[in-house]
């Protein structure tokens, strides 16, 4: 069997609606079959995937940010951004974007971010007056900031993929997350202000100061475990799945002293984190194995080859590679095609003189955004079913926001100090 029919096979399970992982497992177990290799291929290349020591960071990272939004944490965050953008007109649309910024320095996962602040906030929203539609767009479009903001899920595969230094990339994601959050506000900030959609963004509500100071009082702790994470990888006291450890100590410790969690729903949480676990790792492993018999076909020297053969000036490969990146984005899921892209991809930019981190961070960005655009936007789904209504409405709500992304992505990818900077300061 050819790589090409391999990919027919592949494309063909996705259509169907075979879940990534077993469509990457298939049609990887069908060319080993097919082309004579031993069959005990399978089970080695998806079991040493998995023997790397940073894969630890990644269940432990999902179960900390797990244990923080069910107990209660969500809620913390939400009231800390209402003291800060609540007052201004637009005021919870502003929260929703500042609560995502929060909270993907807790839980760096898109789709959990549109599941935990889009079921408080989608419904506030609709109450406060705000259009369904634009509610669930600026949920699933803020969304995307915390796989930027580190510790991010993206960027922990990225590293162990590429053998970048994960917490190099946590640093170089600081500012794009920022800006990326910014930007959003800035599109909100346009909203509120402009004849041509006045009536459309309600005013805010001030929260008194003695209101003000309890939610600070509450949320501040919740903002401890970031400044754990950034701070300790920082000063190189632990490494990435050290502070991982520290992240689910630090999280079950806190919401059982302050009682938000009891041991039994601790017990219940872990369950739940450990299916979620469970799936990331088999797409892990069939990513691993996918990604072997492209390096065997030698599909990165090809892509390389031909990108080259398109151009040569290193602006318009760049466009050509976040087109490519939008493009496999919108239709397959982010995880898996970090994993198979990122190894493909790096030397390629690399080549252009970027730096590591810079492609890591822009690459990562570009994937994500596909979470939230049509017609596979996972992102999208997860709003509808909160807010019951159509992806189409949703979509087209969500186009002026996607745009907004897409700017920032240019930005940071034709920028490489936005993402270089913080990380040259700590001598990386």
């Amino acid at each position: 069997m050819g790589i090409g029919l391999m990919f027919l096979i592949f494309f063909v399970l996705m259509a169907i609606g075979v879940p990534i992982a077993f469509s990457l497992g298939l049609c990887s177990m069908a060319y080993i079959v097919t082309n004579d290799l031993a069959i005990s291929m399978i089970a080695q290349k998806m079991n040493t995937s998995l023997e790397s020591f940073v894969y630890i960071a990644l269940p432990l990272f999902i179960l900390a940010g797990d244990i923080m939004n069910t107990g209660g944490i969500t809620l913390k965050l939400v009231n800390i951004s209402k003291v800060v953008v609540g007052r201004l007109k637009g005021g919870l649309a502003y929260v929703n974007v500042l609560a995502s910024m929060l909270f993907g320095g807790i839980q760096g996962m898109a789709t959990a971010d549109t599941v935990a602040l889009g079921s408080l906030l989608i419904p506030s929203m609709e109450k406060e007056g705000y259009d369904v539609d634009f509610s669930c767009a600026v949920t699933v479009a803020s969304s995307t900031i915390g796989s930027i903001i580190p510790p991010s899920f993206l960027f922990i595969c990225f590293g162990a993929a590429t053998g970048v230094s994960i917490g190099n990339i946590f640093l170089a994601g600081i500012i794009p997350g920022i800006i990326l959050g910014l930007a959003q506000m800035a599109y909100i900030a346009y909203l509120a202000h402009s004849k041509k959609h006045k009536g459309r963004i309600p005013e805010g509500e001030r929260v008194d100061f003695k209101t003000s100071v309890r939610y600070l009082v509450q949320g501040l702790p919740t903002m401890v475990l970031p400044v754990l994470i950034i701070g300790g990888i920082c000063t190189g006291i632990v490494t990435t799945t050290e502070s991982a450890v520290l992240a689910v100590v630090y999280a079950a410790g806190y919401c059982l002293v302050v009682k938000e969690l009891t041991f039994k729903q601790l017990i219940k949480v872990m369950y739940s984190s450990v299916q979620t676990i469970g799936s990331c790792m088999i797409i892990l492993c069939t990513c691993s194995l996918f990604g072997y018999i492209l390096t065997a076909e030698k599909i990165p020297q090809k892509i390389i080859a031909g990108m080259f053969a398109m151009t040569q000036n290193p602006y318009l490969l760049i466009l050509i590679i976040i087109a490519f990146l939008l493009i496999v984005g919108t239709f397959m899921d982010s995880t898996p095609a970090t994993l198979i892209l990122a190894p493909i991809l790096l030397p390629v930019m690399v080549d252009l003189g970027m730096a590591p981190v810079h492609i890591a961070v822009f690459t990562c960005m570009a994937l994500v955004i596909g979470l939230i655009t049509p017609p596979v936007g996972a992102c999208l789904y997860l709003a509808s079913g909160i807010a019951h209504i159509s992806i189409e409405r949703i979509s087209k709500a969500v186009l002026p926001l996607i745009g907004v992304n897409v700017l920032v992505l240019l930005l940071i990818a034709y920028i490489p100090p936005l993402t270089t900077w913080i990380p040259g300061l700590f001598g990386f």
